[in-house]
């Protein structure tokens, strides 16, 4: 029990850490903040959901001391409670003792899937909890980035003093700020909960096997899904903002999906190691062939693509 205790404080701990939250005035510690809940799923895939619940509590009180109620409230709804639910739901389906392996790739889709509609849920609705009108969320927001774009530039800087170029850059920072937050924790959790189960894995604390990538598939019906979302994205106010989000996160999801089928093409071929980590750094450090694995992805959905490979031997 001690022992217990001991872990979830040091992940808690390292979680608000690394966050941010827990030091605000340290701005060379914010590239951190994309690894931050990765102590937490270690934990919860590692011992168990709950340790991963005791440590999110621990680092939400933390963080509750240093900077308040609403930087420990953000911790817990953006952090905190998926990396209970989402280990909870892979231990629930996958040390199953009825576990269909073929049915790993749809399951893990759908956490994936209800987690993006989580964190675009959460967005808004405190969104909405700041400012319920959301023209005067938009305004709040532009007066927020031209005093950040002021400290940050400095006085001479040109386009500060371009009223016509300002307004621009003000106008676009503020219609994206929301929806590129919702892309940036997507990549987060995603990231950290693949990563966190690896090394829970790794380490053999993992109770199951854990799906390979090469399985992953969103349920039926995403690609619809992904398309009303584009299409309601284009409306104003914060039900246009939800779809942005949404569509942003399916994106990345469609990304690994494409990810995915790579993964199984390449299975068993000479020079896989090599052409994997070519595929994933090109998306990380150009970012545009993202596009491409997009396409694949989606392609999939529609085809099967590795069903397809099976099938032809």
């Amino acid at each position: 029990m001690v022992q217990i205790l001991l872990l979830a404080g040091l992940a808690g701990f390292a979680s608000a850490l690394l966050s941010g939250m827990l030091t605000p005035g340290m701005v060379s510690l914010a590239f951190l903040f994309l690894v931050a809940p990765l102590p937490l799923f270690i934990v919860g895939f590692g011992w168990h959901a709950l340790v991963s619940a005791l440590a999110g509590l621990i680092g939400a009180i933390l963080i509750d001391l240093a900077s308040g109620d609403r930087a420990a409230l953000a911790f817990v709804s953006l952090f905190a409670l998926p990396a209970f639910l989402i280990p909870a739901a892979a231990e629930r389906s996958f040390a199953a003792f009825d576990r269909d392996i073929r049915r790993d790739g749809i399951i893990t889709g759908q956490i994936a899937l209800a987690t993006t509609g989580y964190l675009a849920m959460v967005i808004v609705m405190t969104s909405v909890w700041i400012e319920p009108d959301y023209a005067q969320f938009v305004s709040r927001m532009r007066g927020f980035v031209t005093e950040g774009l002021r400290q940050m530039a400095g006085p001479n800087n040109p386009a500060l003093n371009d009223p016509a170029t300002l307004n621009r850059i003000v106008e676009l920072m503020s219609a994206i700020i929301l929806p590129v937050s919702g892309l940036l924790i997507v990549i987060t959790l995603v990231a950290s909960a693949a990563l966190g189960a690896m090394l829970a894995e790794k380490s053999g604390r993992m109770s199951y096997v854990k799906p390979a990538l090469s399985m992953f598939r969103l349920p039926g019906g995403s690609l619809i899904l992904f398309a009303a979302t584009l299409l309601v994205a284009m409306w104003d106010g914060y039900t246009g903002v939800f779809a942005e989000i949404l569509a942003f996160g399916l994106a990345v999801l469609l990304v690994l999906q494409g990810l995915a089928v790579l993964h199984a093409r390449l299975a068993g071929k000479n020079g896989r190691g090599l052409l994997l980590t070519a595929a994933w750094g090109s998306i990380v450090f150009f970012g545009f062939p993202a596009l491409v694995f997009l396409g694949v992805g989606a392609a999939d959905h529609l085809l099967d693509l590795r069903n397809r490979k099976r099938a032809g031997g």
